[in-house]
């Protein structure tokens, strides 16, 4: 069992490192929130606020590796805690004005890409339909292929415009003249 003699050396071990640390860092913390926020009062309190954060994992702050970088992940954590909660939204009307948009191109390209997908080689499938469609990390795929990621970058993009070949002639996909906008050929075309 600790004796009080044994808390109060903690707490002046704590209180000696967490003055030296603060003082090295304190103005670059400061900097930091007052970047961000543009208020000197509002930073003084983020930081007060940070200096209590940290004085409360005061067992592990001083033996942590890195301390300073927990602090900016904690002022950055702190930043985006107060962004989302004053954010502001706007009410939509319950009279929303009604779009003149075609979905059926949507639809016939959602019914067209598993289609053309098939046409693919089962390689050319899986590497789309990881990356693309569910999203995971192309080197965590290419280390799953026993490939480096430049060569599973090519062949990405080698299945990539396979498809887009497919789904041109096959689903009468049409793209803008910077081929960042695709679209449907509409039937009256």
């Amino acid at each position: 069992m600790k004796s009080n003699f044994d808390t109060l050396t903690n707490i002046e071990q704590f209180n000696r490192c967490m003055t030296t640390f603060w003082r090295q860092h304190e103005q670059e913390l400061y900097l930091f929130f007052l970047g961000r926020l543009s208020d000197s009062e509002q930073a003084k309190d983020y930081l007060q606020d940070l200096f209590l954060k940290a004085r409360i994992i005061a067992d592990s702050f001083c033996s942590m590796d890195n301390p300073r970088a927990w602090l900016f992940k904690a002022a950055r954590n702190m930043l985006i805690d107060n962004w989302r909660k004053n954010r502001k939204f706007t009410e939509l009307s319950e009279e929303l004005p009604v779009l003149d948009s075609d979905t059926q191109p949507i639809e016939k390209l959602t019914t067209c890409l598993p289609q053309t997908l098939q046409k693919l080689s089962e390689q050319d499938q899986y590497i789309i339909q990881a990356c693309d469609i569910e999203g995971f990390p192309q080197l965590m795929i290419a280390e799953q292929m026993g490939l480096t990621l430049p060569a599973f970058k090519s062949r990405l993009l080698r299945a990539r415009l396979k498809l887009k070949e497919i789904m041109l002639s096959e689903c009468q996909i049409e793209f803008a003249d910077d081929t960042s906008i695709c679209c449907h050929k509409h039937d009256d075309q």
